[in-house]
C-alpha cells in the first residue's frame, strides 16, 4: 500500500505540472459532476480492495482447517427441519475447504450477513483498532522519542486484545454483544499473542527494509523523474516487485497466518467460527480446565497447516492479489476516459474562442 501511494503520489505530482498554468485552463462543471460520480463508485470498490481482500477472506483462510474427507454431516447441521424462509447458510463440504475460491468465502459471508454488506464484517471496528494503535504509536513516538517501528511494535503488543478481539468479530456469526465484550481476557491474550505479534512485525518491516534495500542499491527512483524510464529501469523495477512478493510469500503470510490462528485459539468455548476451526490444533492444545493453556502456541499454529491448506493460502492470495490488480486497472480506465472527455470539451471551447 504504501508504494501504490509513493507511486500515485510521484505520478499525480507530474501529471500536474506538465499541464498548462494559469487562465487558460477552464475546467467545464461537469468535471464537479464526474469527481462525484468516481467519488462513489471508487470508494466500495477501494474498500473491497484493502479490507475485504485485504484483511477479511485472508483471515478466514488462515482460520480454517478443512474438513476430513470421512466426515459425514456439517458440524452445523443438528438434523432439525427448516422452515422455507429460513436463510440458507452455507458450511464446509467433506474435502472440500470455504476458502477455497473467492466465489465460496462471498456465499459463505454473504449467508451469515446482511447480502453484500457481509463483506465489510467488522470494518467498523476495524478502523477503530487501526486508529488507536496508530495514535498510540505516534504517542510513543512524537512526545516520549521512542523509535517509530518500536513505538509501534510497543502499540500492537499493548492493544493486542482489540486486534484478538477483531479475529473473533469476523470469524463467527453475528452477534448482538459489543465489540468490547468481546475482548478476551487480557493475561491470557498476552502470554499467547506477544510472540505471533513479534514475529508478524519483524517480517512485515523485515521485509520493507529488504525491498527498500534493494531499489536503494539498484538505483531506483520514483518520485521526481525528468525522464520517462529506460527499458532497463523497467526490468529492474519488475525485479523489486518480483522481489517484495516473495518476502510476502516467505515471510508476512507465514507469520500473519500463525497470529490469526493462535488468536483463533482463544475464541470461547461457547462460540463457533463460521469456517471449520479444530480448536486443539491437532491435540497439541488441551482446554484450560484440564491443566491446559488454553490457547495455541506459535510453534502448533504453524505445524497444523497442512502442505494442502499452505497451497489454498497462498493461491487465495494470488486470486485476490490478481482481483485487486483487475479492480485498479478498471478504475483507472474510468479516469482515463473521462480526463480524455474532459480534455476535448476544454479543447473545443480554446478553439471556439480563438
Amino acid at each position: 500500500m504504501l508504494t501504490t501511494i509513493t507511486v500515485g503520489r510521484a505520478l499525480a505530482k507530474r501529471f500536474v505540472e506538465e499541464q498548462p498554468q494559469g487562465p487558460n485552463l477552464d475546467l467545464p462543471p461537469v468535471t464537479v459532476w464526474l469527481f462525484l460520480i468516481d467519488m462513489v463508485l471508487f470508494i466500495p470498490l477501494l474498500m473491497v480492495v484493502g479490507y475485504t481482500f485485504g484483511h477479511l477472506y485472508p483471515t478466514l483462510a488462515a482460520v480454517e482447517d478443512p474438513l476430513p474427507d470421512y466426515e459425514a454431516l456439517s458440524m452445523n447441521d443438528d438434523g432439525t427441519p427448516k422452515a422455507d424462509n429460513d436463510p440458507v447458510v452455507h458450511t464446509a463440504q467433506p474435502g472440500k475447504p470455504v476458502t477455497g475460491s473467492v466465489r465460496a468465502i462471498n456465499r459463505l459471508v454473504r449467508s451469515h450477513g446482511p447480502g453484500w454488506a457481509a463483506n465489510f464484517r467488522g470494518i467498523t471496528y476495524a478502523a477503530v483498532v487501526g486508529v488507536v494503535i496508530g495514535a498510540a504509536t505516534l504517542f510513543l513516538a512524537v512526545p516520549l522519542f521512542v523509535p517509530m517501528r518500536i513505538a509501534h511494535l510497543i502499540a500492537l503488543l499493548a492493544l493486542a486484545p482489540l486486534s484478538t478481539a477483531w479475529t473473533h468479530v469476523v470469524i463467527t456469526p453475528r452477534s448482538a454483544e459489543s465489540f468490547f465484550r468481546r475482548i478476551p481476557a487480557l493475561k491470557k491474550t498476552y502470554t499467547a499473542t506477544w510472540l505471533p505479534t513479534v514475529a508478524f512485525w519483524a517480517a512485515v518491516h523485515l521485509a520493507t527494509g529488504l525491498a527498500q534495500l534493494l531499489a536503494n542499491t539498484l538505483g531506483l527512483k520514483l518520485v521526481d523523474r525528468t525522464a520517462p524510464a529506460s527499458r532497463g529501469e523497467v526490468c529492474q523495477g519488475l525485479a523489486v516487485l518480483l522481489f517484495i512478493l516473495a518476502l510476502q510469500a516467505l515471510l508476512v503470510i507465514p507469520a500473519h497466518t500463525a497470529l490469526t490462528r493462535v488468536q483463533a485459539s482463544l475464541l470461547p468455548a461457547d462460540r463457533d467460527a463460521i469456517v471449520p476451526f479444530d480448536r486443539s490444533f491437532g491435540g497439541r492444545v488441551e482446554p484450560e480446565v484440564v491443566t491446559g493453556k488454553g490457547f495455541a502456541t506459535l510453534g502448533a499454529a504453524l505445524a497444523t497447516v497442512s502442505r494442502a491448506s499452505w497451497c489454498r493460502i497462498y493461491l487465495l492470495r494470488v486470486k485476490l492479489f490478481g482481483a485487486a490488480v483487475l479492480a485498479y486497472l478498471a478504475m483507472g480506465a474510468v479516469v482515463a476516459v473521462q480526463v480524455l472527455m474532459v480534455s476535448l470539451v476544454v479543447g473545443s471551447k480554446g478553439g471556439g474562442k480563438e
